[in-house]
């Protein structure tokens, strides 16, 4: 029997063929990091098909792939759909999981949602399309708060992912070293977490930490968080570096 992998792969393929074949776009649902990770194990299948991830939004950790190219007026099957509780006063401080369970209470598969985000008690929630209306009418508490859940046409006024300035020292721009200095562990720390299959860039599983980062390369450590990396400022006097990140909030 096929694994859970293979089968995949084999799905992603039927949906980039189908689209060479045919001319009409197809999508795959929502992809988290490691099935991201097998989508790239195939470069060289895929060929020169044309392909764009995106979440619905810029820094999306979880994505949709298109395959094929898109109609002039074609988008991305994905709608975000705004719940925010009935009465904030009285409202719990809901977190994400908060969210993520109250949509699997529903009967949701994890492959029709998005990434969810949570500003100022009130969250965002990335969806299928196909799913959207269905959650809109049947999303309606969290925890102990009521909810009123409504699509956004627009996402809020300014960043929907807030990204904060930091500086590290580092002894080089190895991911180790970089990722180490983020989360303030040492590279041996570090390095384990490499190995269990928990640091992805740009998507990708990484299991080399010695693997030099690149500029605006996005670092996503499962658990723990992620940072876009910018590069260097300067060398330092004892000869290590000033790299610069962005970290998301």
């Amino acid at each position: 029997m096929e694994n859970d992998e293979e089968l995949l792969k084999k799905r992603f393929l039927e949906l980039a063929k189908r689209a060479d074949l045919t001319g009409r776009c197809t999508y795959t649902p929502f992809l988290g990091l490691a099935e991201q990770t097998i989508l790239h194990t195939l470069e060289k299948e895929l060929g020169g098909i044309e392909r764009e991830a995106f979440g619905g939004a810029e820094g999306c950790e979880r994505v949709v792939v298109r395959f094929g190219i898109p109609e002039e007026d074609e988008t991305f099957p994905i709608r975000l759909l705004k719940a925010e509780p009935v009465n904030k006063k009285f409202a719990d401080k809901l977190t994400h999981r908060d969210i993520l369970g109250a949509l699997m209470g529903l009967g949701i598969e994890r492959s029709a949602t998005g990434d969810i985000v949570i500003r100022d008690s009130t969250a965002y929630i990335f969806l299928a399309e196909k799913m959207a209306d269905y959650v809109r009418e049947n999303l309606t508490a969290a925890k102990h708060t009521v909810l009123r859940c409504g699509f956004a046409d627009e996402l809020p006024e300014g960043e929907l992912y807030r990204l904060s300035p930091a500086q590290l020292t580092v002894a080089s721009a190895r991911l180790d070293c970089i990722a180490a200095a983020f989360l303030k562990q040492s590279r041996g720390d570090m390095q384990e977490l490499i190995e269990k299959g928990l640091v992805f860039i740009n998507g990708k599983r990484i299991l080399n930490g010695a693997k030099q980062l690149e500029e605006n390369s996005v670092v996503s450590i499962r658990g723990y968080g992620r940072f876009v990396y910018r590069g260097e400022i300067r060398e330092t006097k004892k000869g290590r570096l000033a790299v610069r990140i962005d970290k998301y909030e």
